[in-house]
């Protein structure tokens, strides 16, 4: 029974470990004032999503990803400075908490050097891509950079490591490897398909990939058509609100039209809301990092915004089939062929207003946009 208890208690001191790591990272941006995302963080432990980071390279963020090993660094001495206070008294009194102290020491050792490992996905490869494109004024590292090839160069090390494990007999630590090999190579290739993501957007730009809102809340709508039209119709979680001449609000969520009953939101509108939530939502004017950073926050989509006005919504999906198209093709797009104003006719401007025109960063797609339908014949 002690054993297990033991063995719980080493898993325990790994996630604890791993999560003091991530919280090194969030406290170095909020002291910074640097926004950081991507990664979950729980009682058990980190998981990383979309390591990789793209967002603009600025000074403080080579600190930010550093901060991470450093705090494994600190724990690890001070882990070992506790076993020297006792002067040999911990193993002879307290093996287990001597044991488990030298354990919580070596697992913040090792996750600090493999992380200061100069390839992706590791946080030094990370500060090191900052480093070379902001003194190359780029915005994010290109495909076939130095720590990309270090980071492929490290996954198929760590795999053909746990393949000779193996076949030694060690299954175990073989299997680990492996597993950590294939997480790798997971993180790289979702790497290497962000960053021609980003390229098609730099060379295409948005226009391409605007599609109609899936439903757009307008501030005359009651409450009640809205649960029943819109989450009511399976719409999704979240849906974008507009007020006047299509002007962005925010975002009405399930949880806060669950707030009342059904009969309850009788008589309300949804301009009588004063606690609409920002959402999440993409310029017209954003670069194509910040369009990957919003995407990777709300893959299902999110609106796009022109002039503070909705004019249409934009996917993950279809920019990570272009990318898929676009490395088995060499260099192929796969054109949408949107014109930039995708608001769907039956959520666009009431009857009797002027419909705005929207205008395209290509002069010849410069069009306005869709009218209201037009009531039918007799009424």
């Amino acid at each position: 029974m002690s054993s297990i208890m033991l063995g719980l208690t080493s898993v325990f001191l790994g996630l604890l470990a791993v999560l003091s790591h991530e919280m090194g990272h969030r406290f170095a941006a909020r002291l910074l004032g640097i926004h950081y995302d991507g990664r979950r963080l729980s009682f058990w432990g980190a998981f990383p999503e979309y390591r990789v980071d793209f967002g603009p390279p600025v000074p403080a963020s080579v600190t930010v990803f550093l901060a991470g090993p450093a705090v494994n660094v600190l724990l690890w001495q001070s882990s070992l400075s506790i076993l020297g206070a006792g002067q040999g008294a911990w193993s002879v009194f307290f093996p287990q908490v001597a044991f488990l102290l030298h354990l919580f020491a070596m697992i913040n050792a090792g996750l600090a050097l493999v992380n200061l490992f100069p390839g992706f996905p590791f946080d030094m490869g990370i500060a090191v891509a900052q480093i070379f494109c902001r003194a190359h004024g780029l915005e994010r590292p290109g495909e076939g950079s130095l720590p990309e090839r270090l980071g492929w160069a490290g996954a198929f090390a760590v795999s053909l490591v746990g393949l000779l494990l193996i076949g030694r007999g060690f299954l175990v630590s073989g299997f680990a490897g492996l597993i950590v090999g294939f997480l790798l190579f997971t993180v790289l290739l979702d790497f290497r398909r962000r960053n021609r993501v980003a390229r098609i957007l730099d060379e295409e730009g948005l226009v391409s990939w605007i599609e109609p809102v899936p439903y757009l809340v307008r501030d005359e709508m009651w409450m009640q058509e809205v649960i029943l039209r819109g989450f009511g119709e399976g719409r999704g979680e979240s849906l974008p609100v507009a007020g006047d001449k299509l002007s962005y609000r925010g975002e009405l969520t399930w949880e806060q039209s669950r707030r009342r009953s059904f009969i309850q939101w009788e008589g309300i509108r949804v301009r009588d809301l004063d606690d609409l939530s920002p959402g999440p939502s993409v310029d017209w004017a954003d670069g194509s990092s910040q369009v990957l950073e919003v995407l990777g926050r709300s893959p299902d989509g999110v609106p796009v915004l022109r002039g503070g006005r909705v004019a249409g919504f934009l996917r993950a999906a279809p920019l990570y089939q272009a990318a898929t198209v676009d490395g088995y093709l060499e260099g192929y797009v796969h054109r949408k062929g949107g014109d930039g104003g995708a608001i769907a006719p039956e959520y666009a401007l009431p009857r009797g207003e002027q419909s705005p025109t929207v205008k395209s960063d290509h002069p010849k797609e410069d069009r306005p946009g869709p009218a209201p339908p037009s009531p039918p014949e007799g009424s």
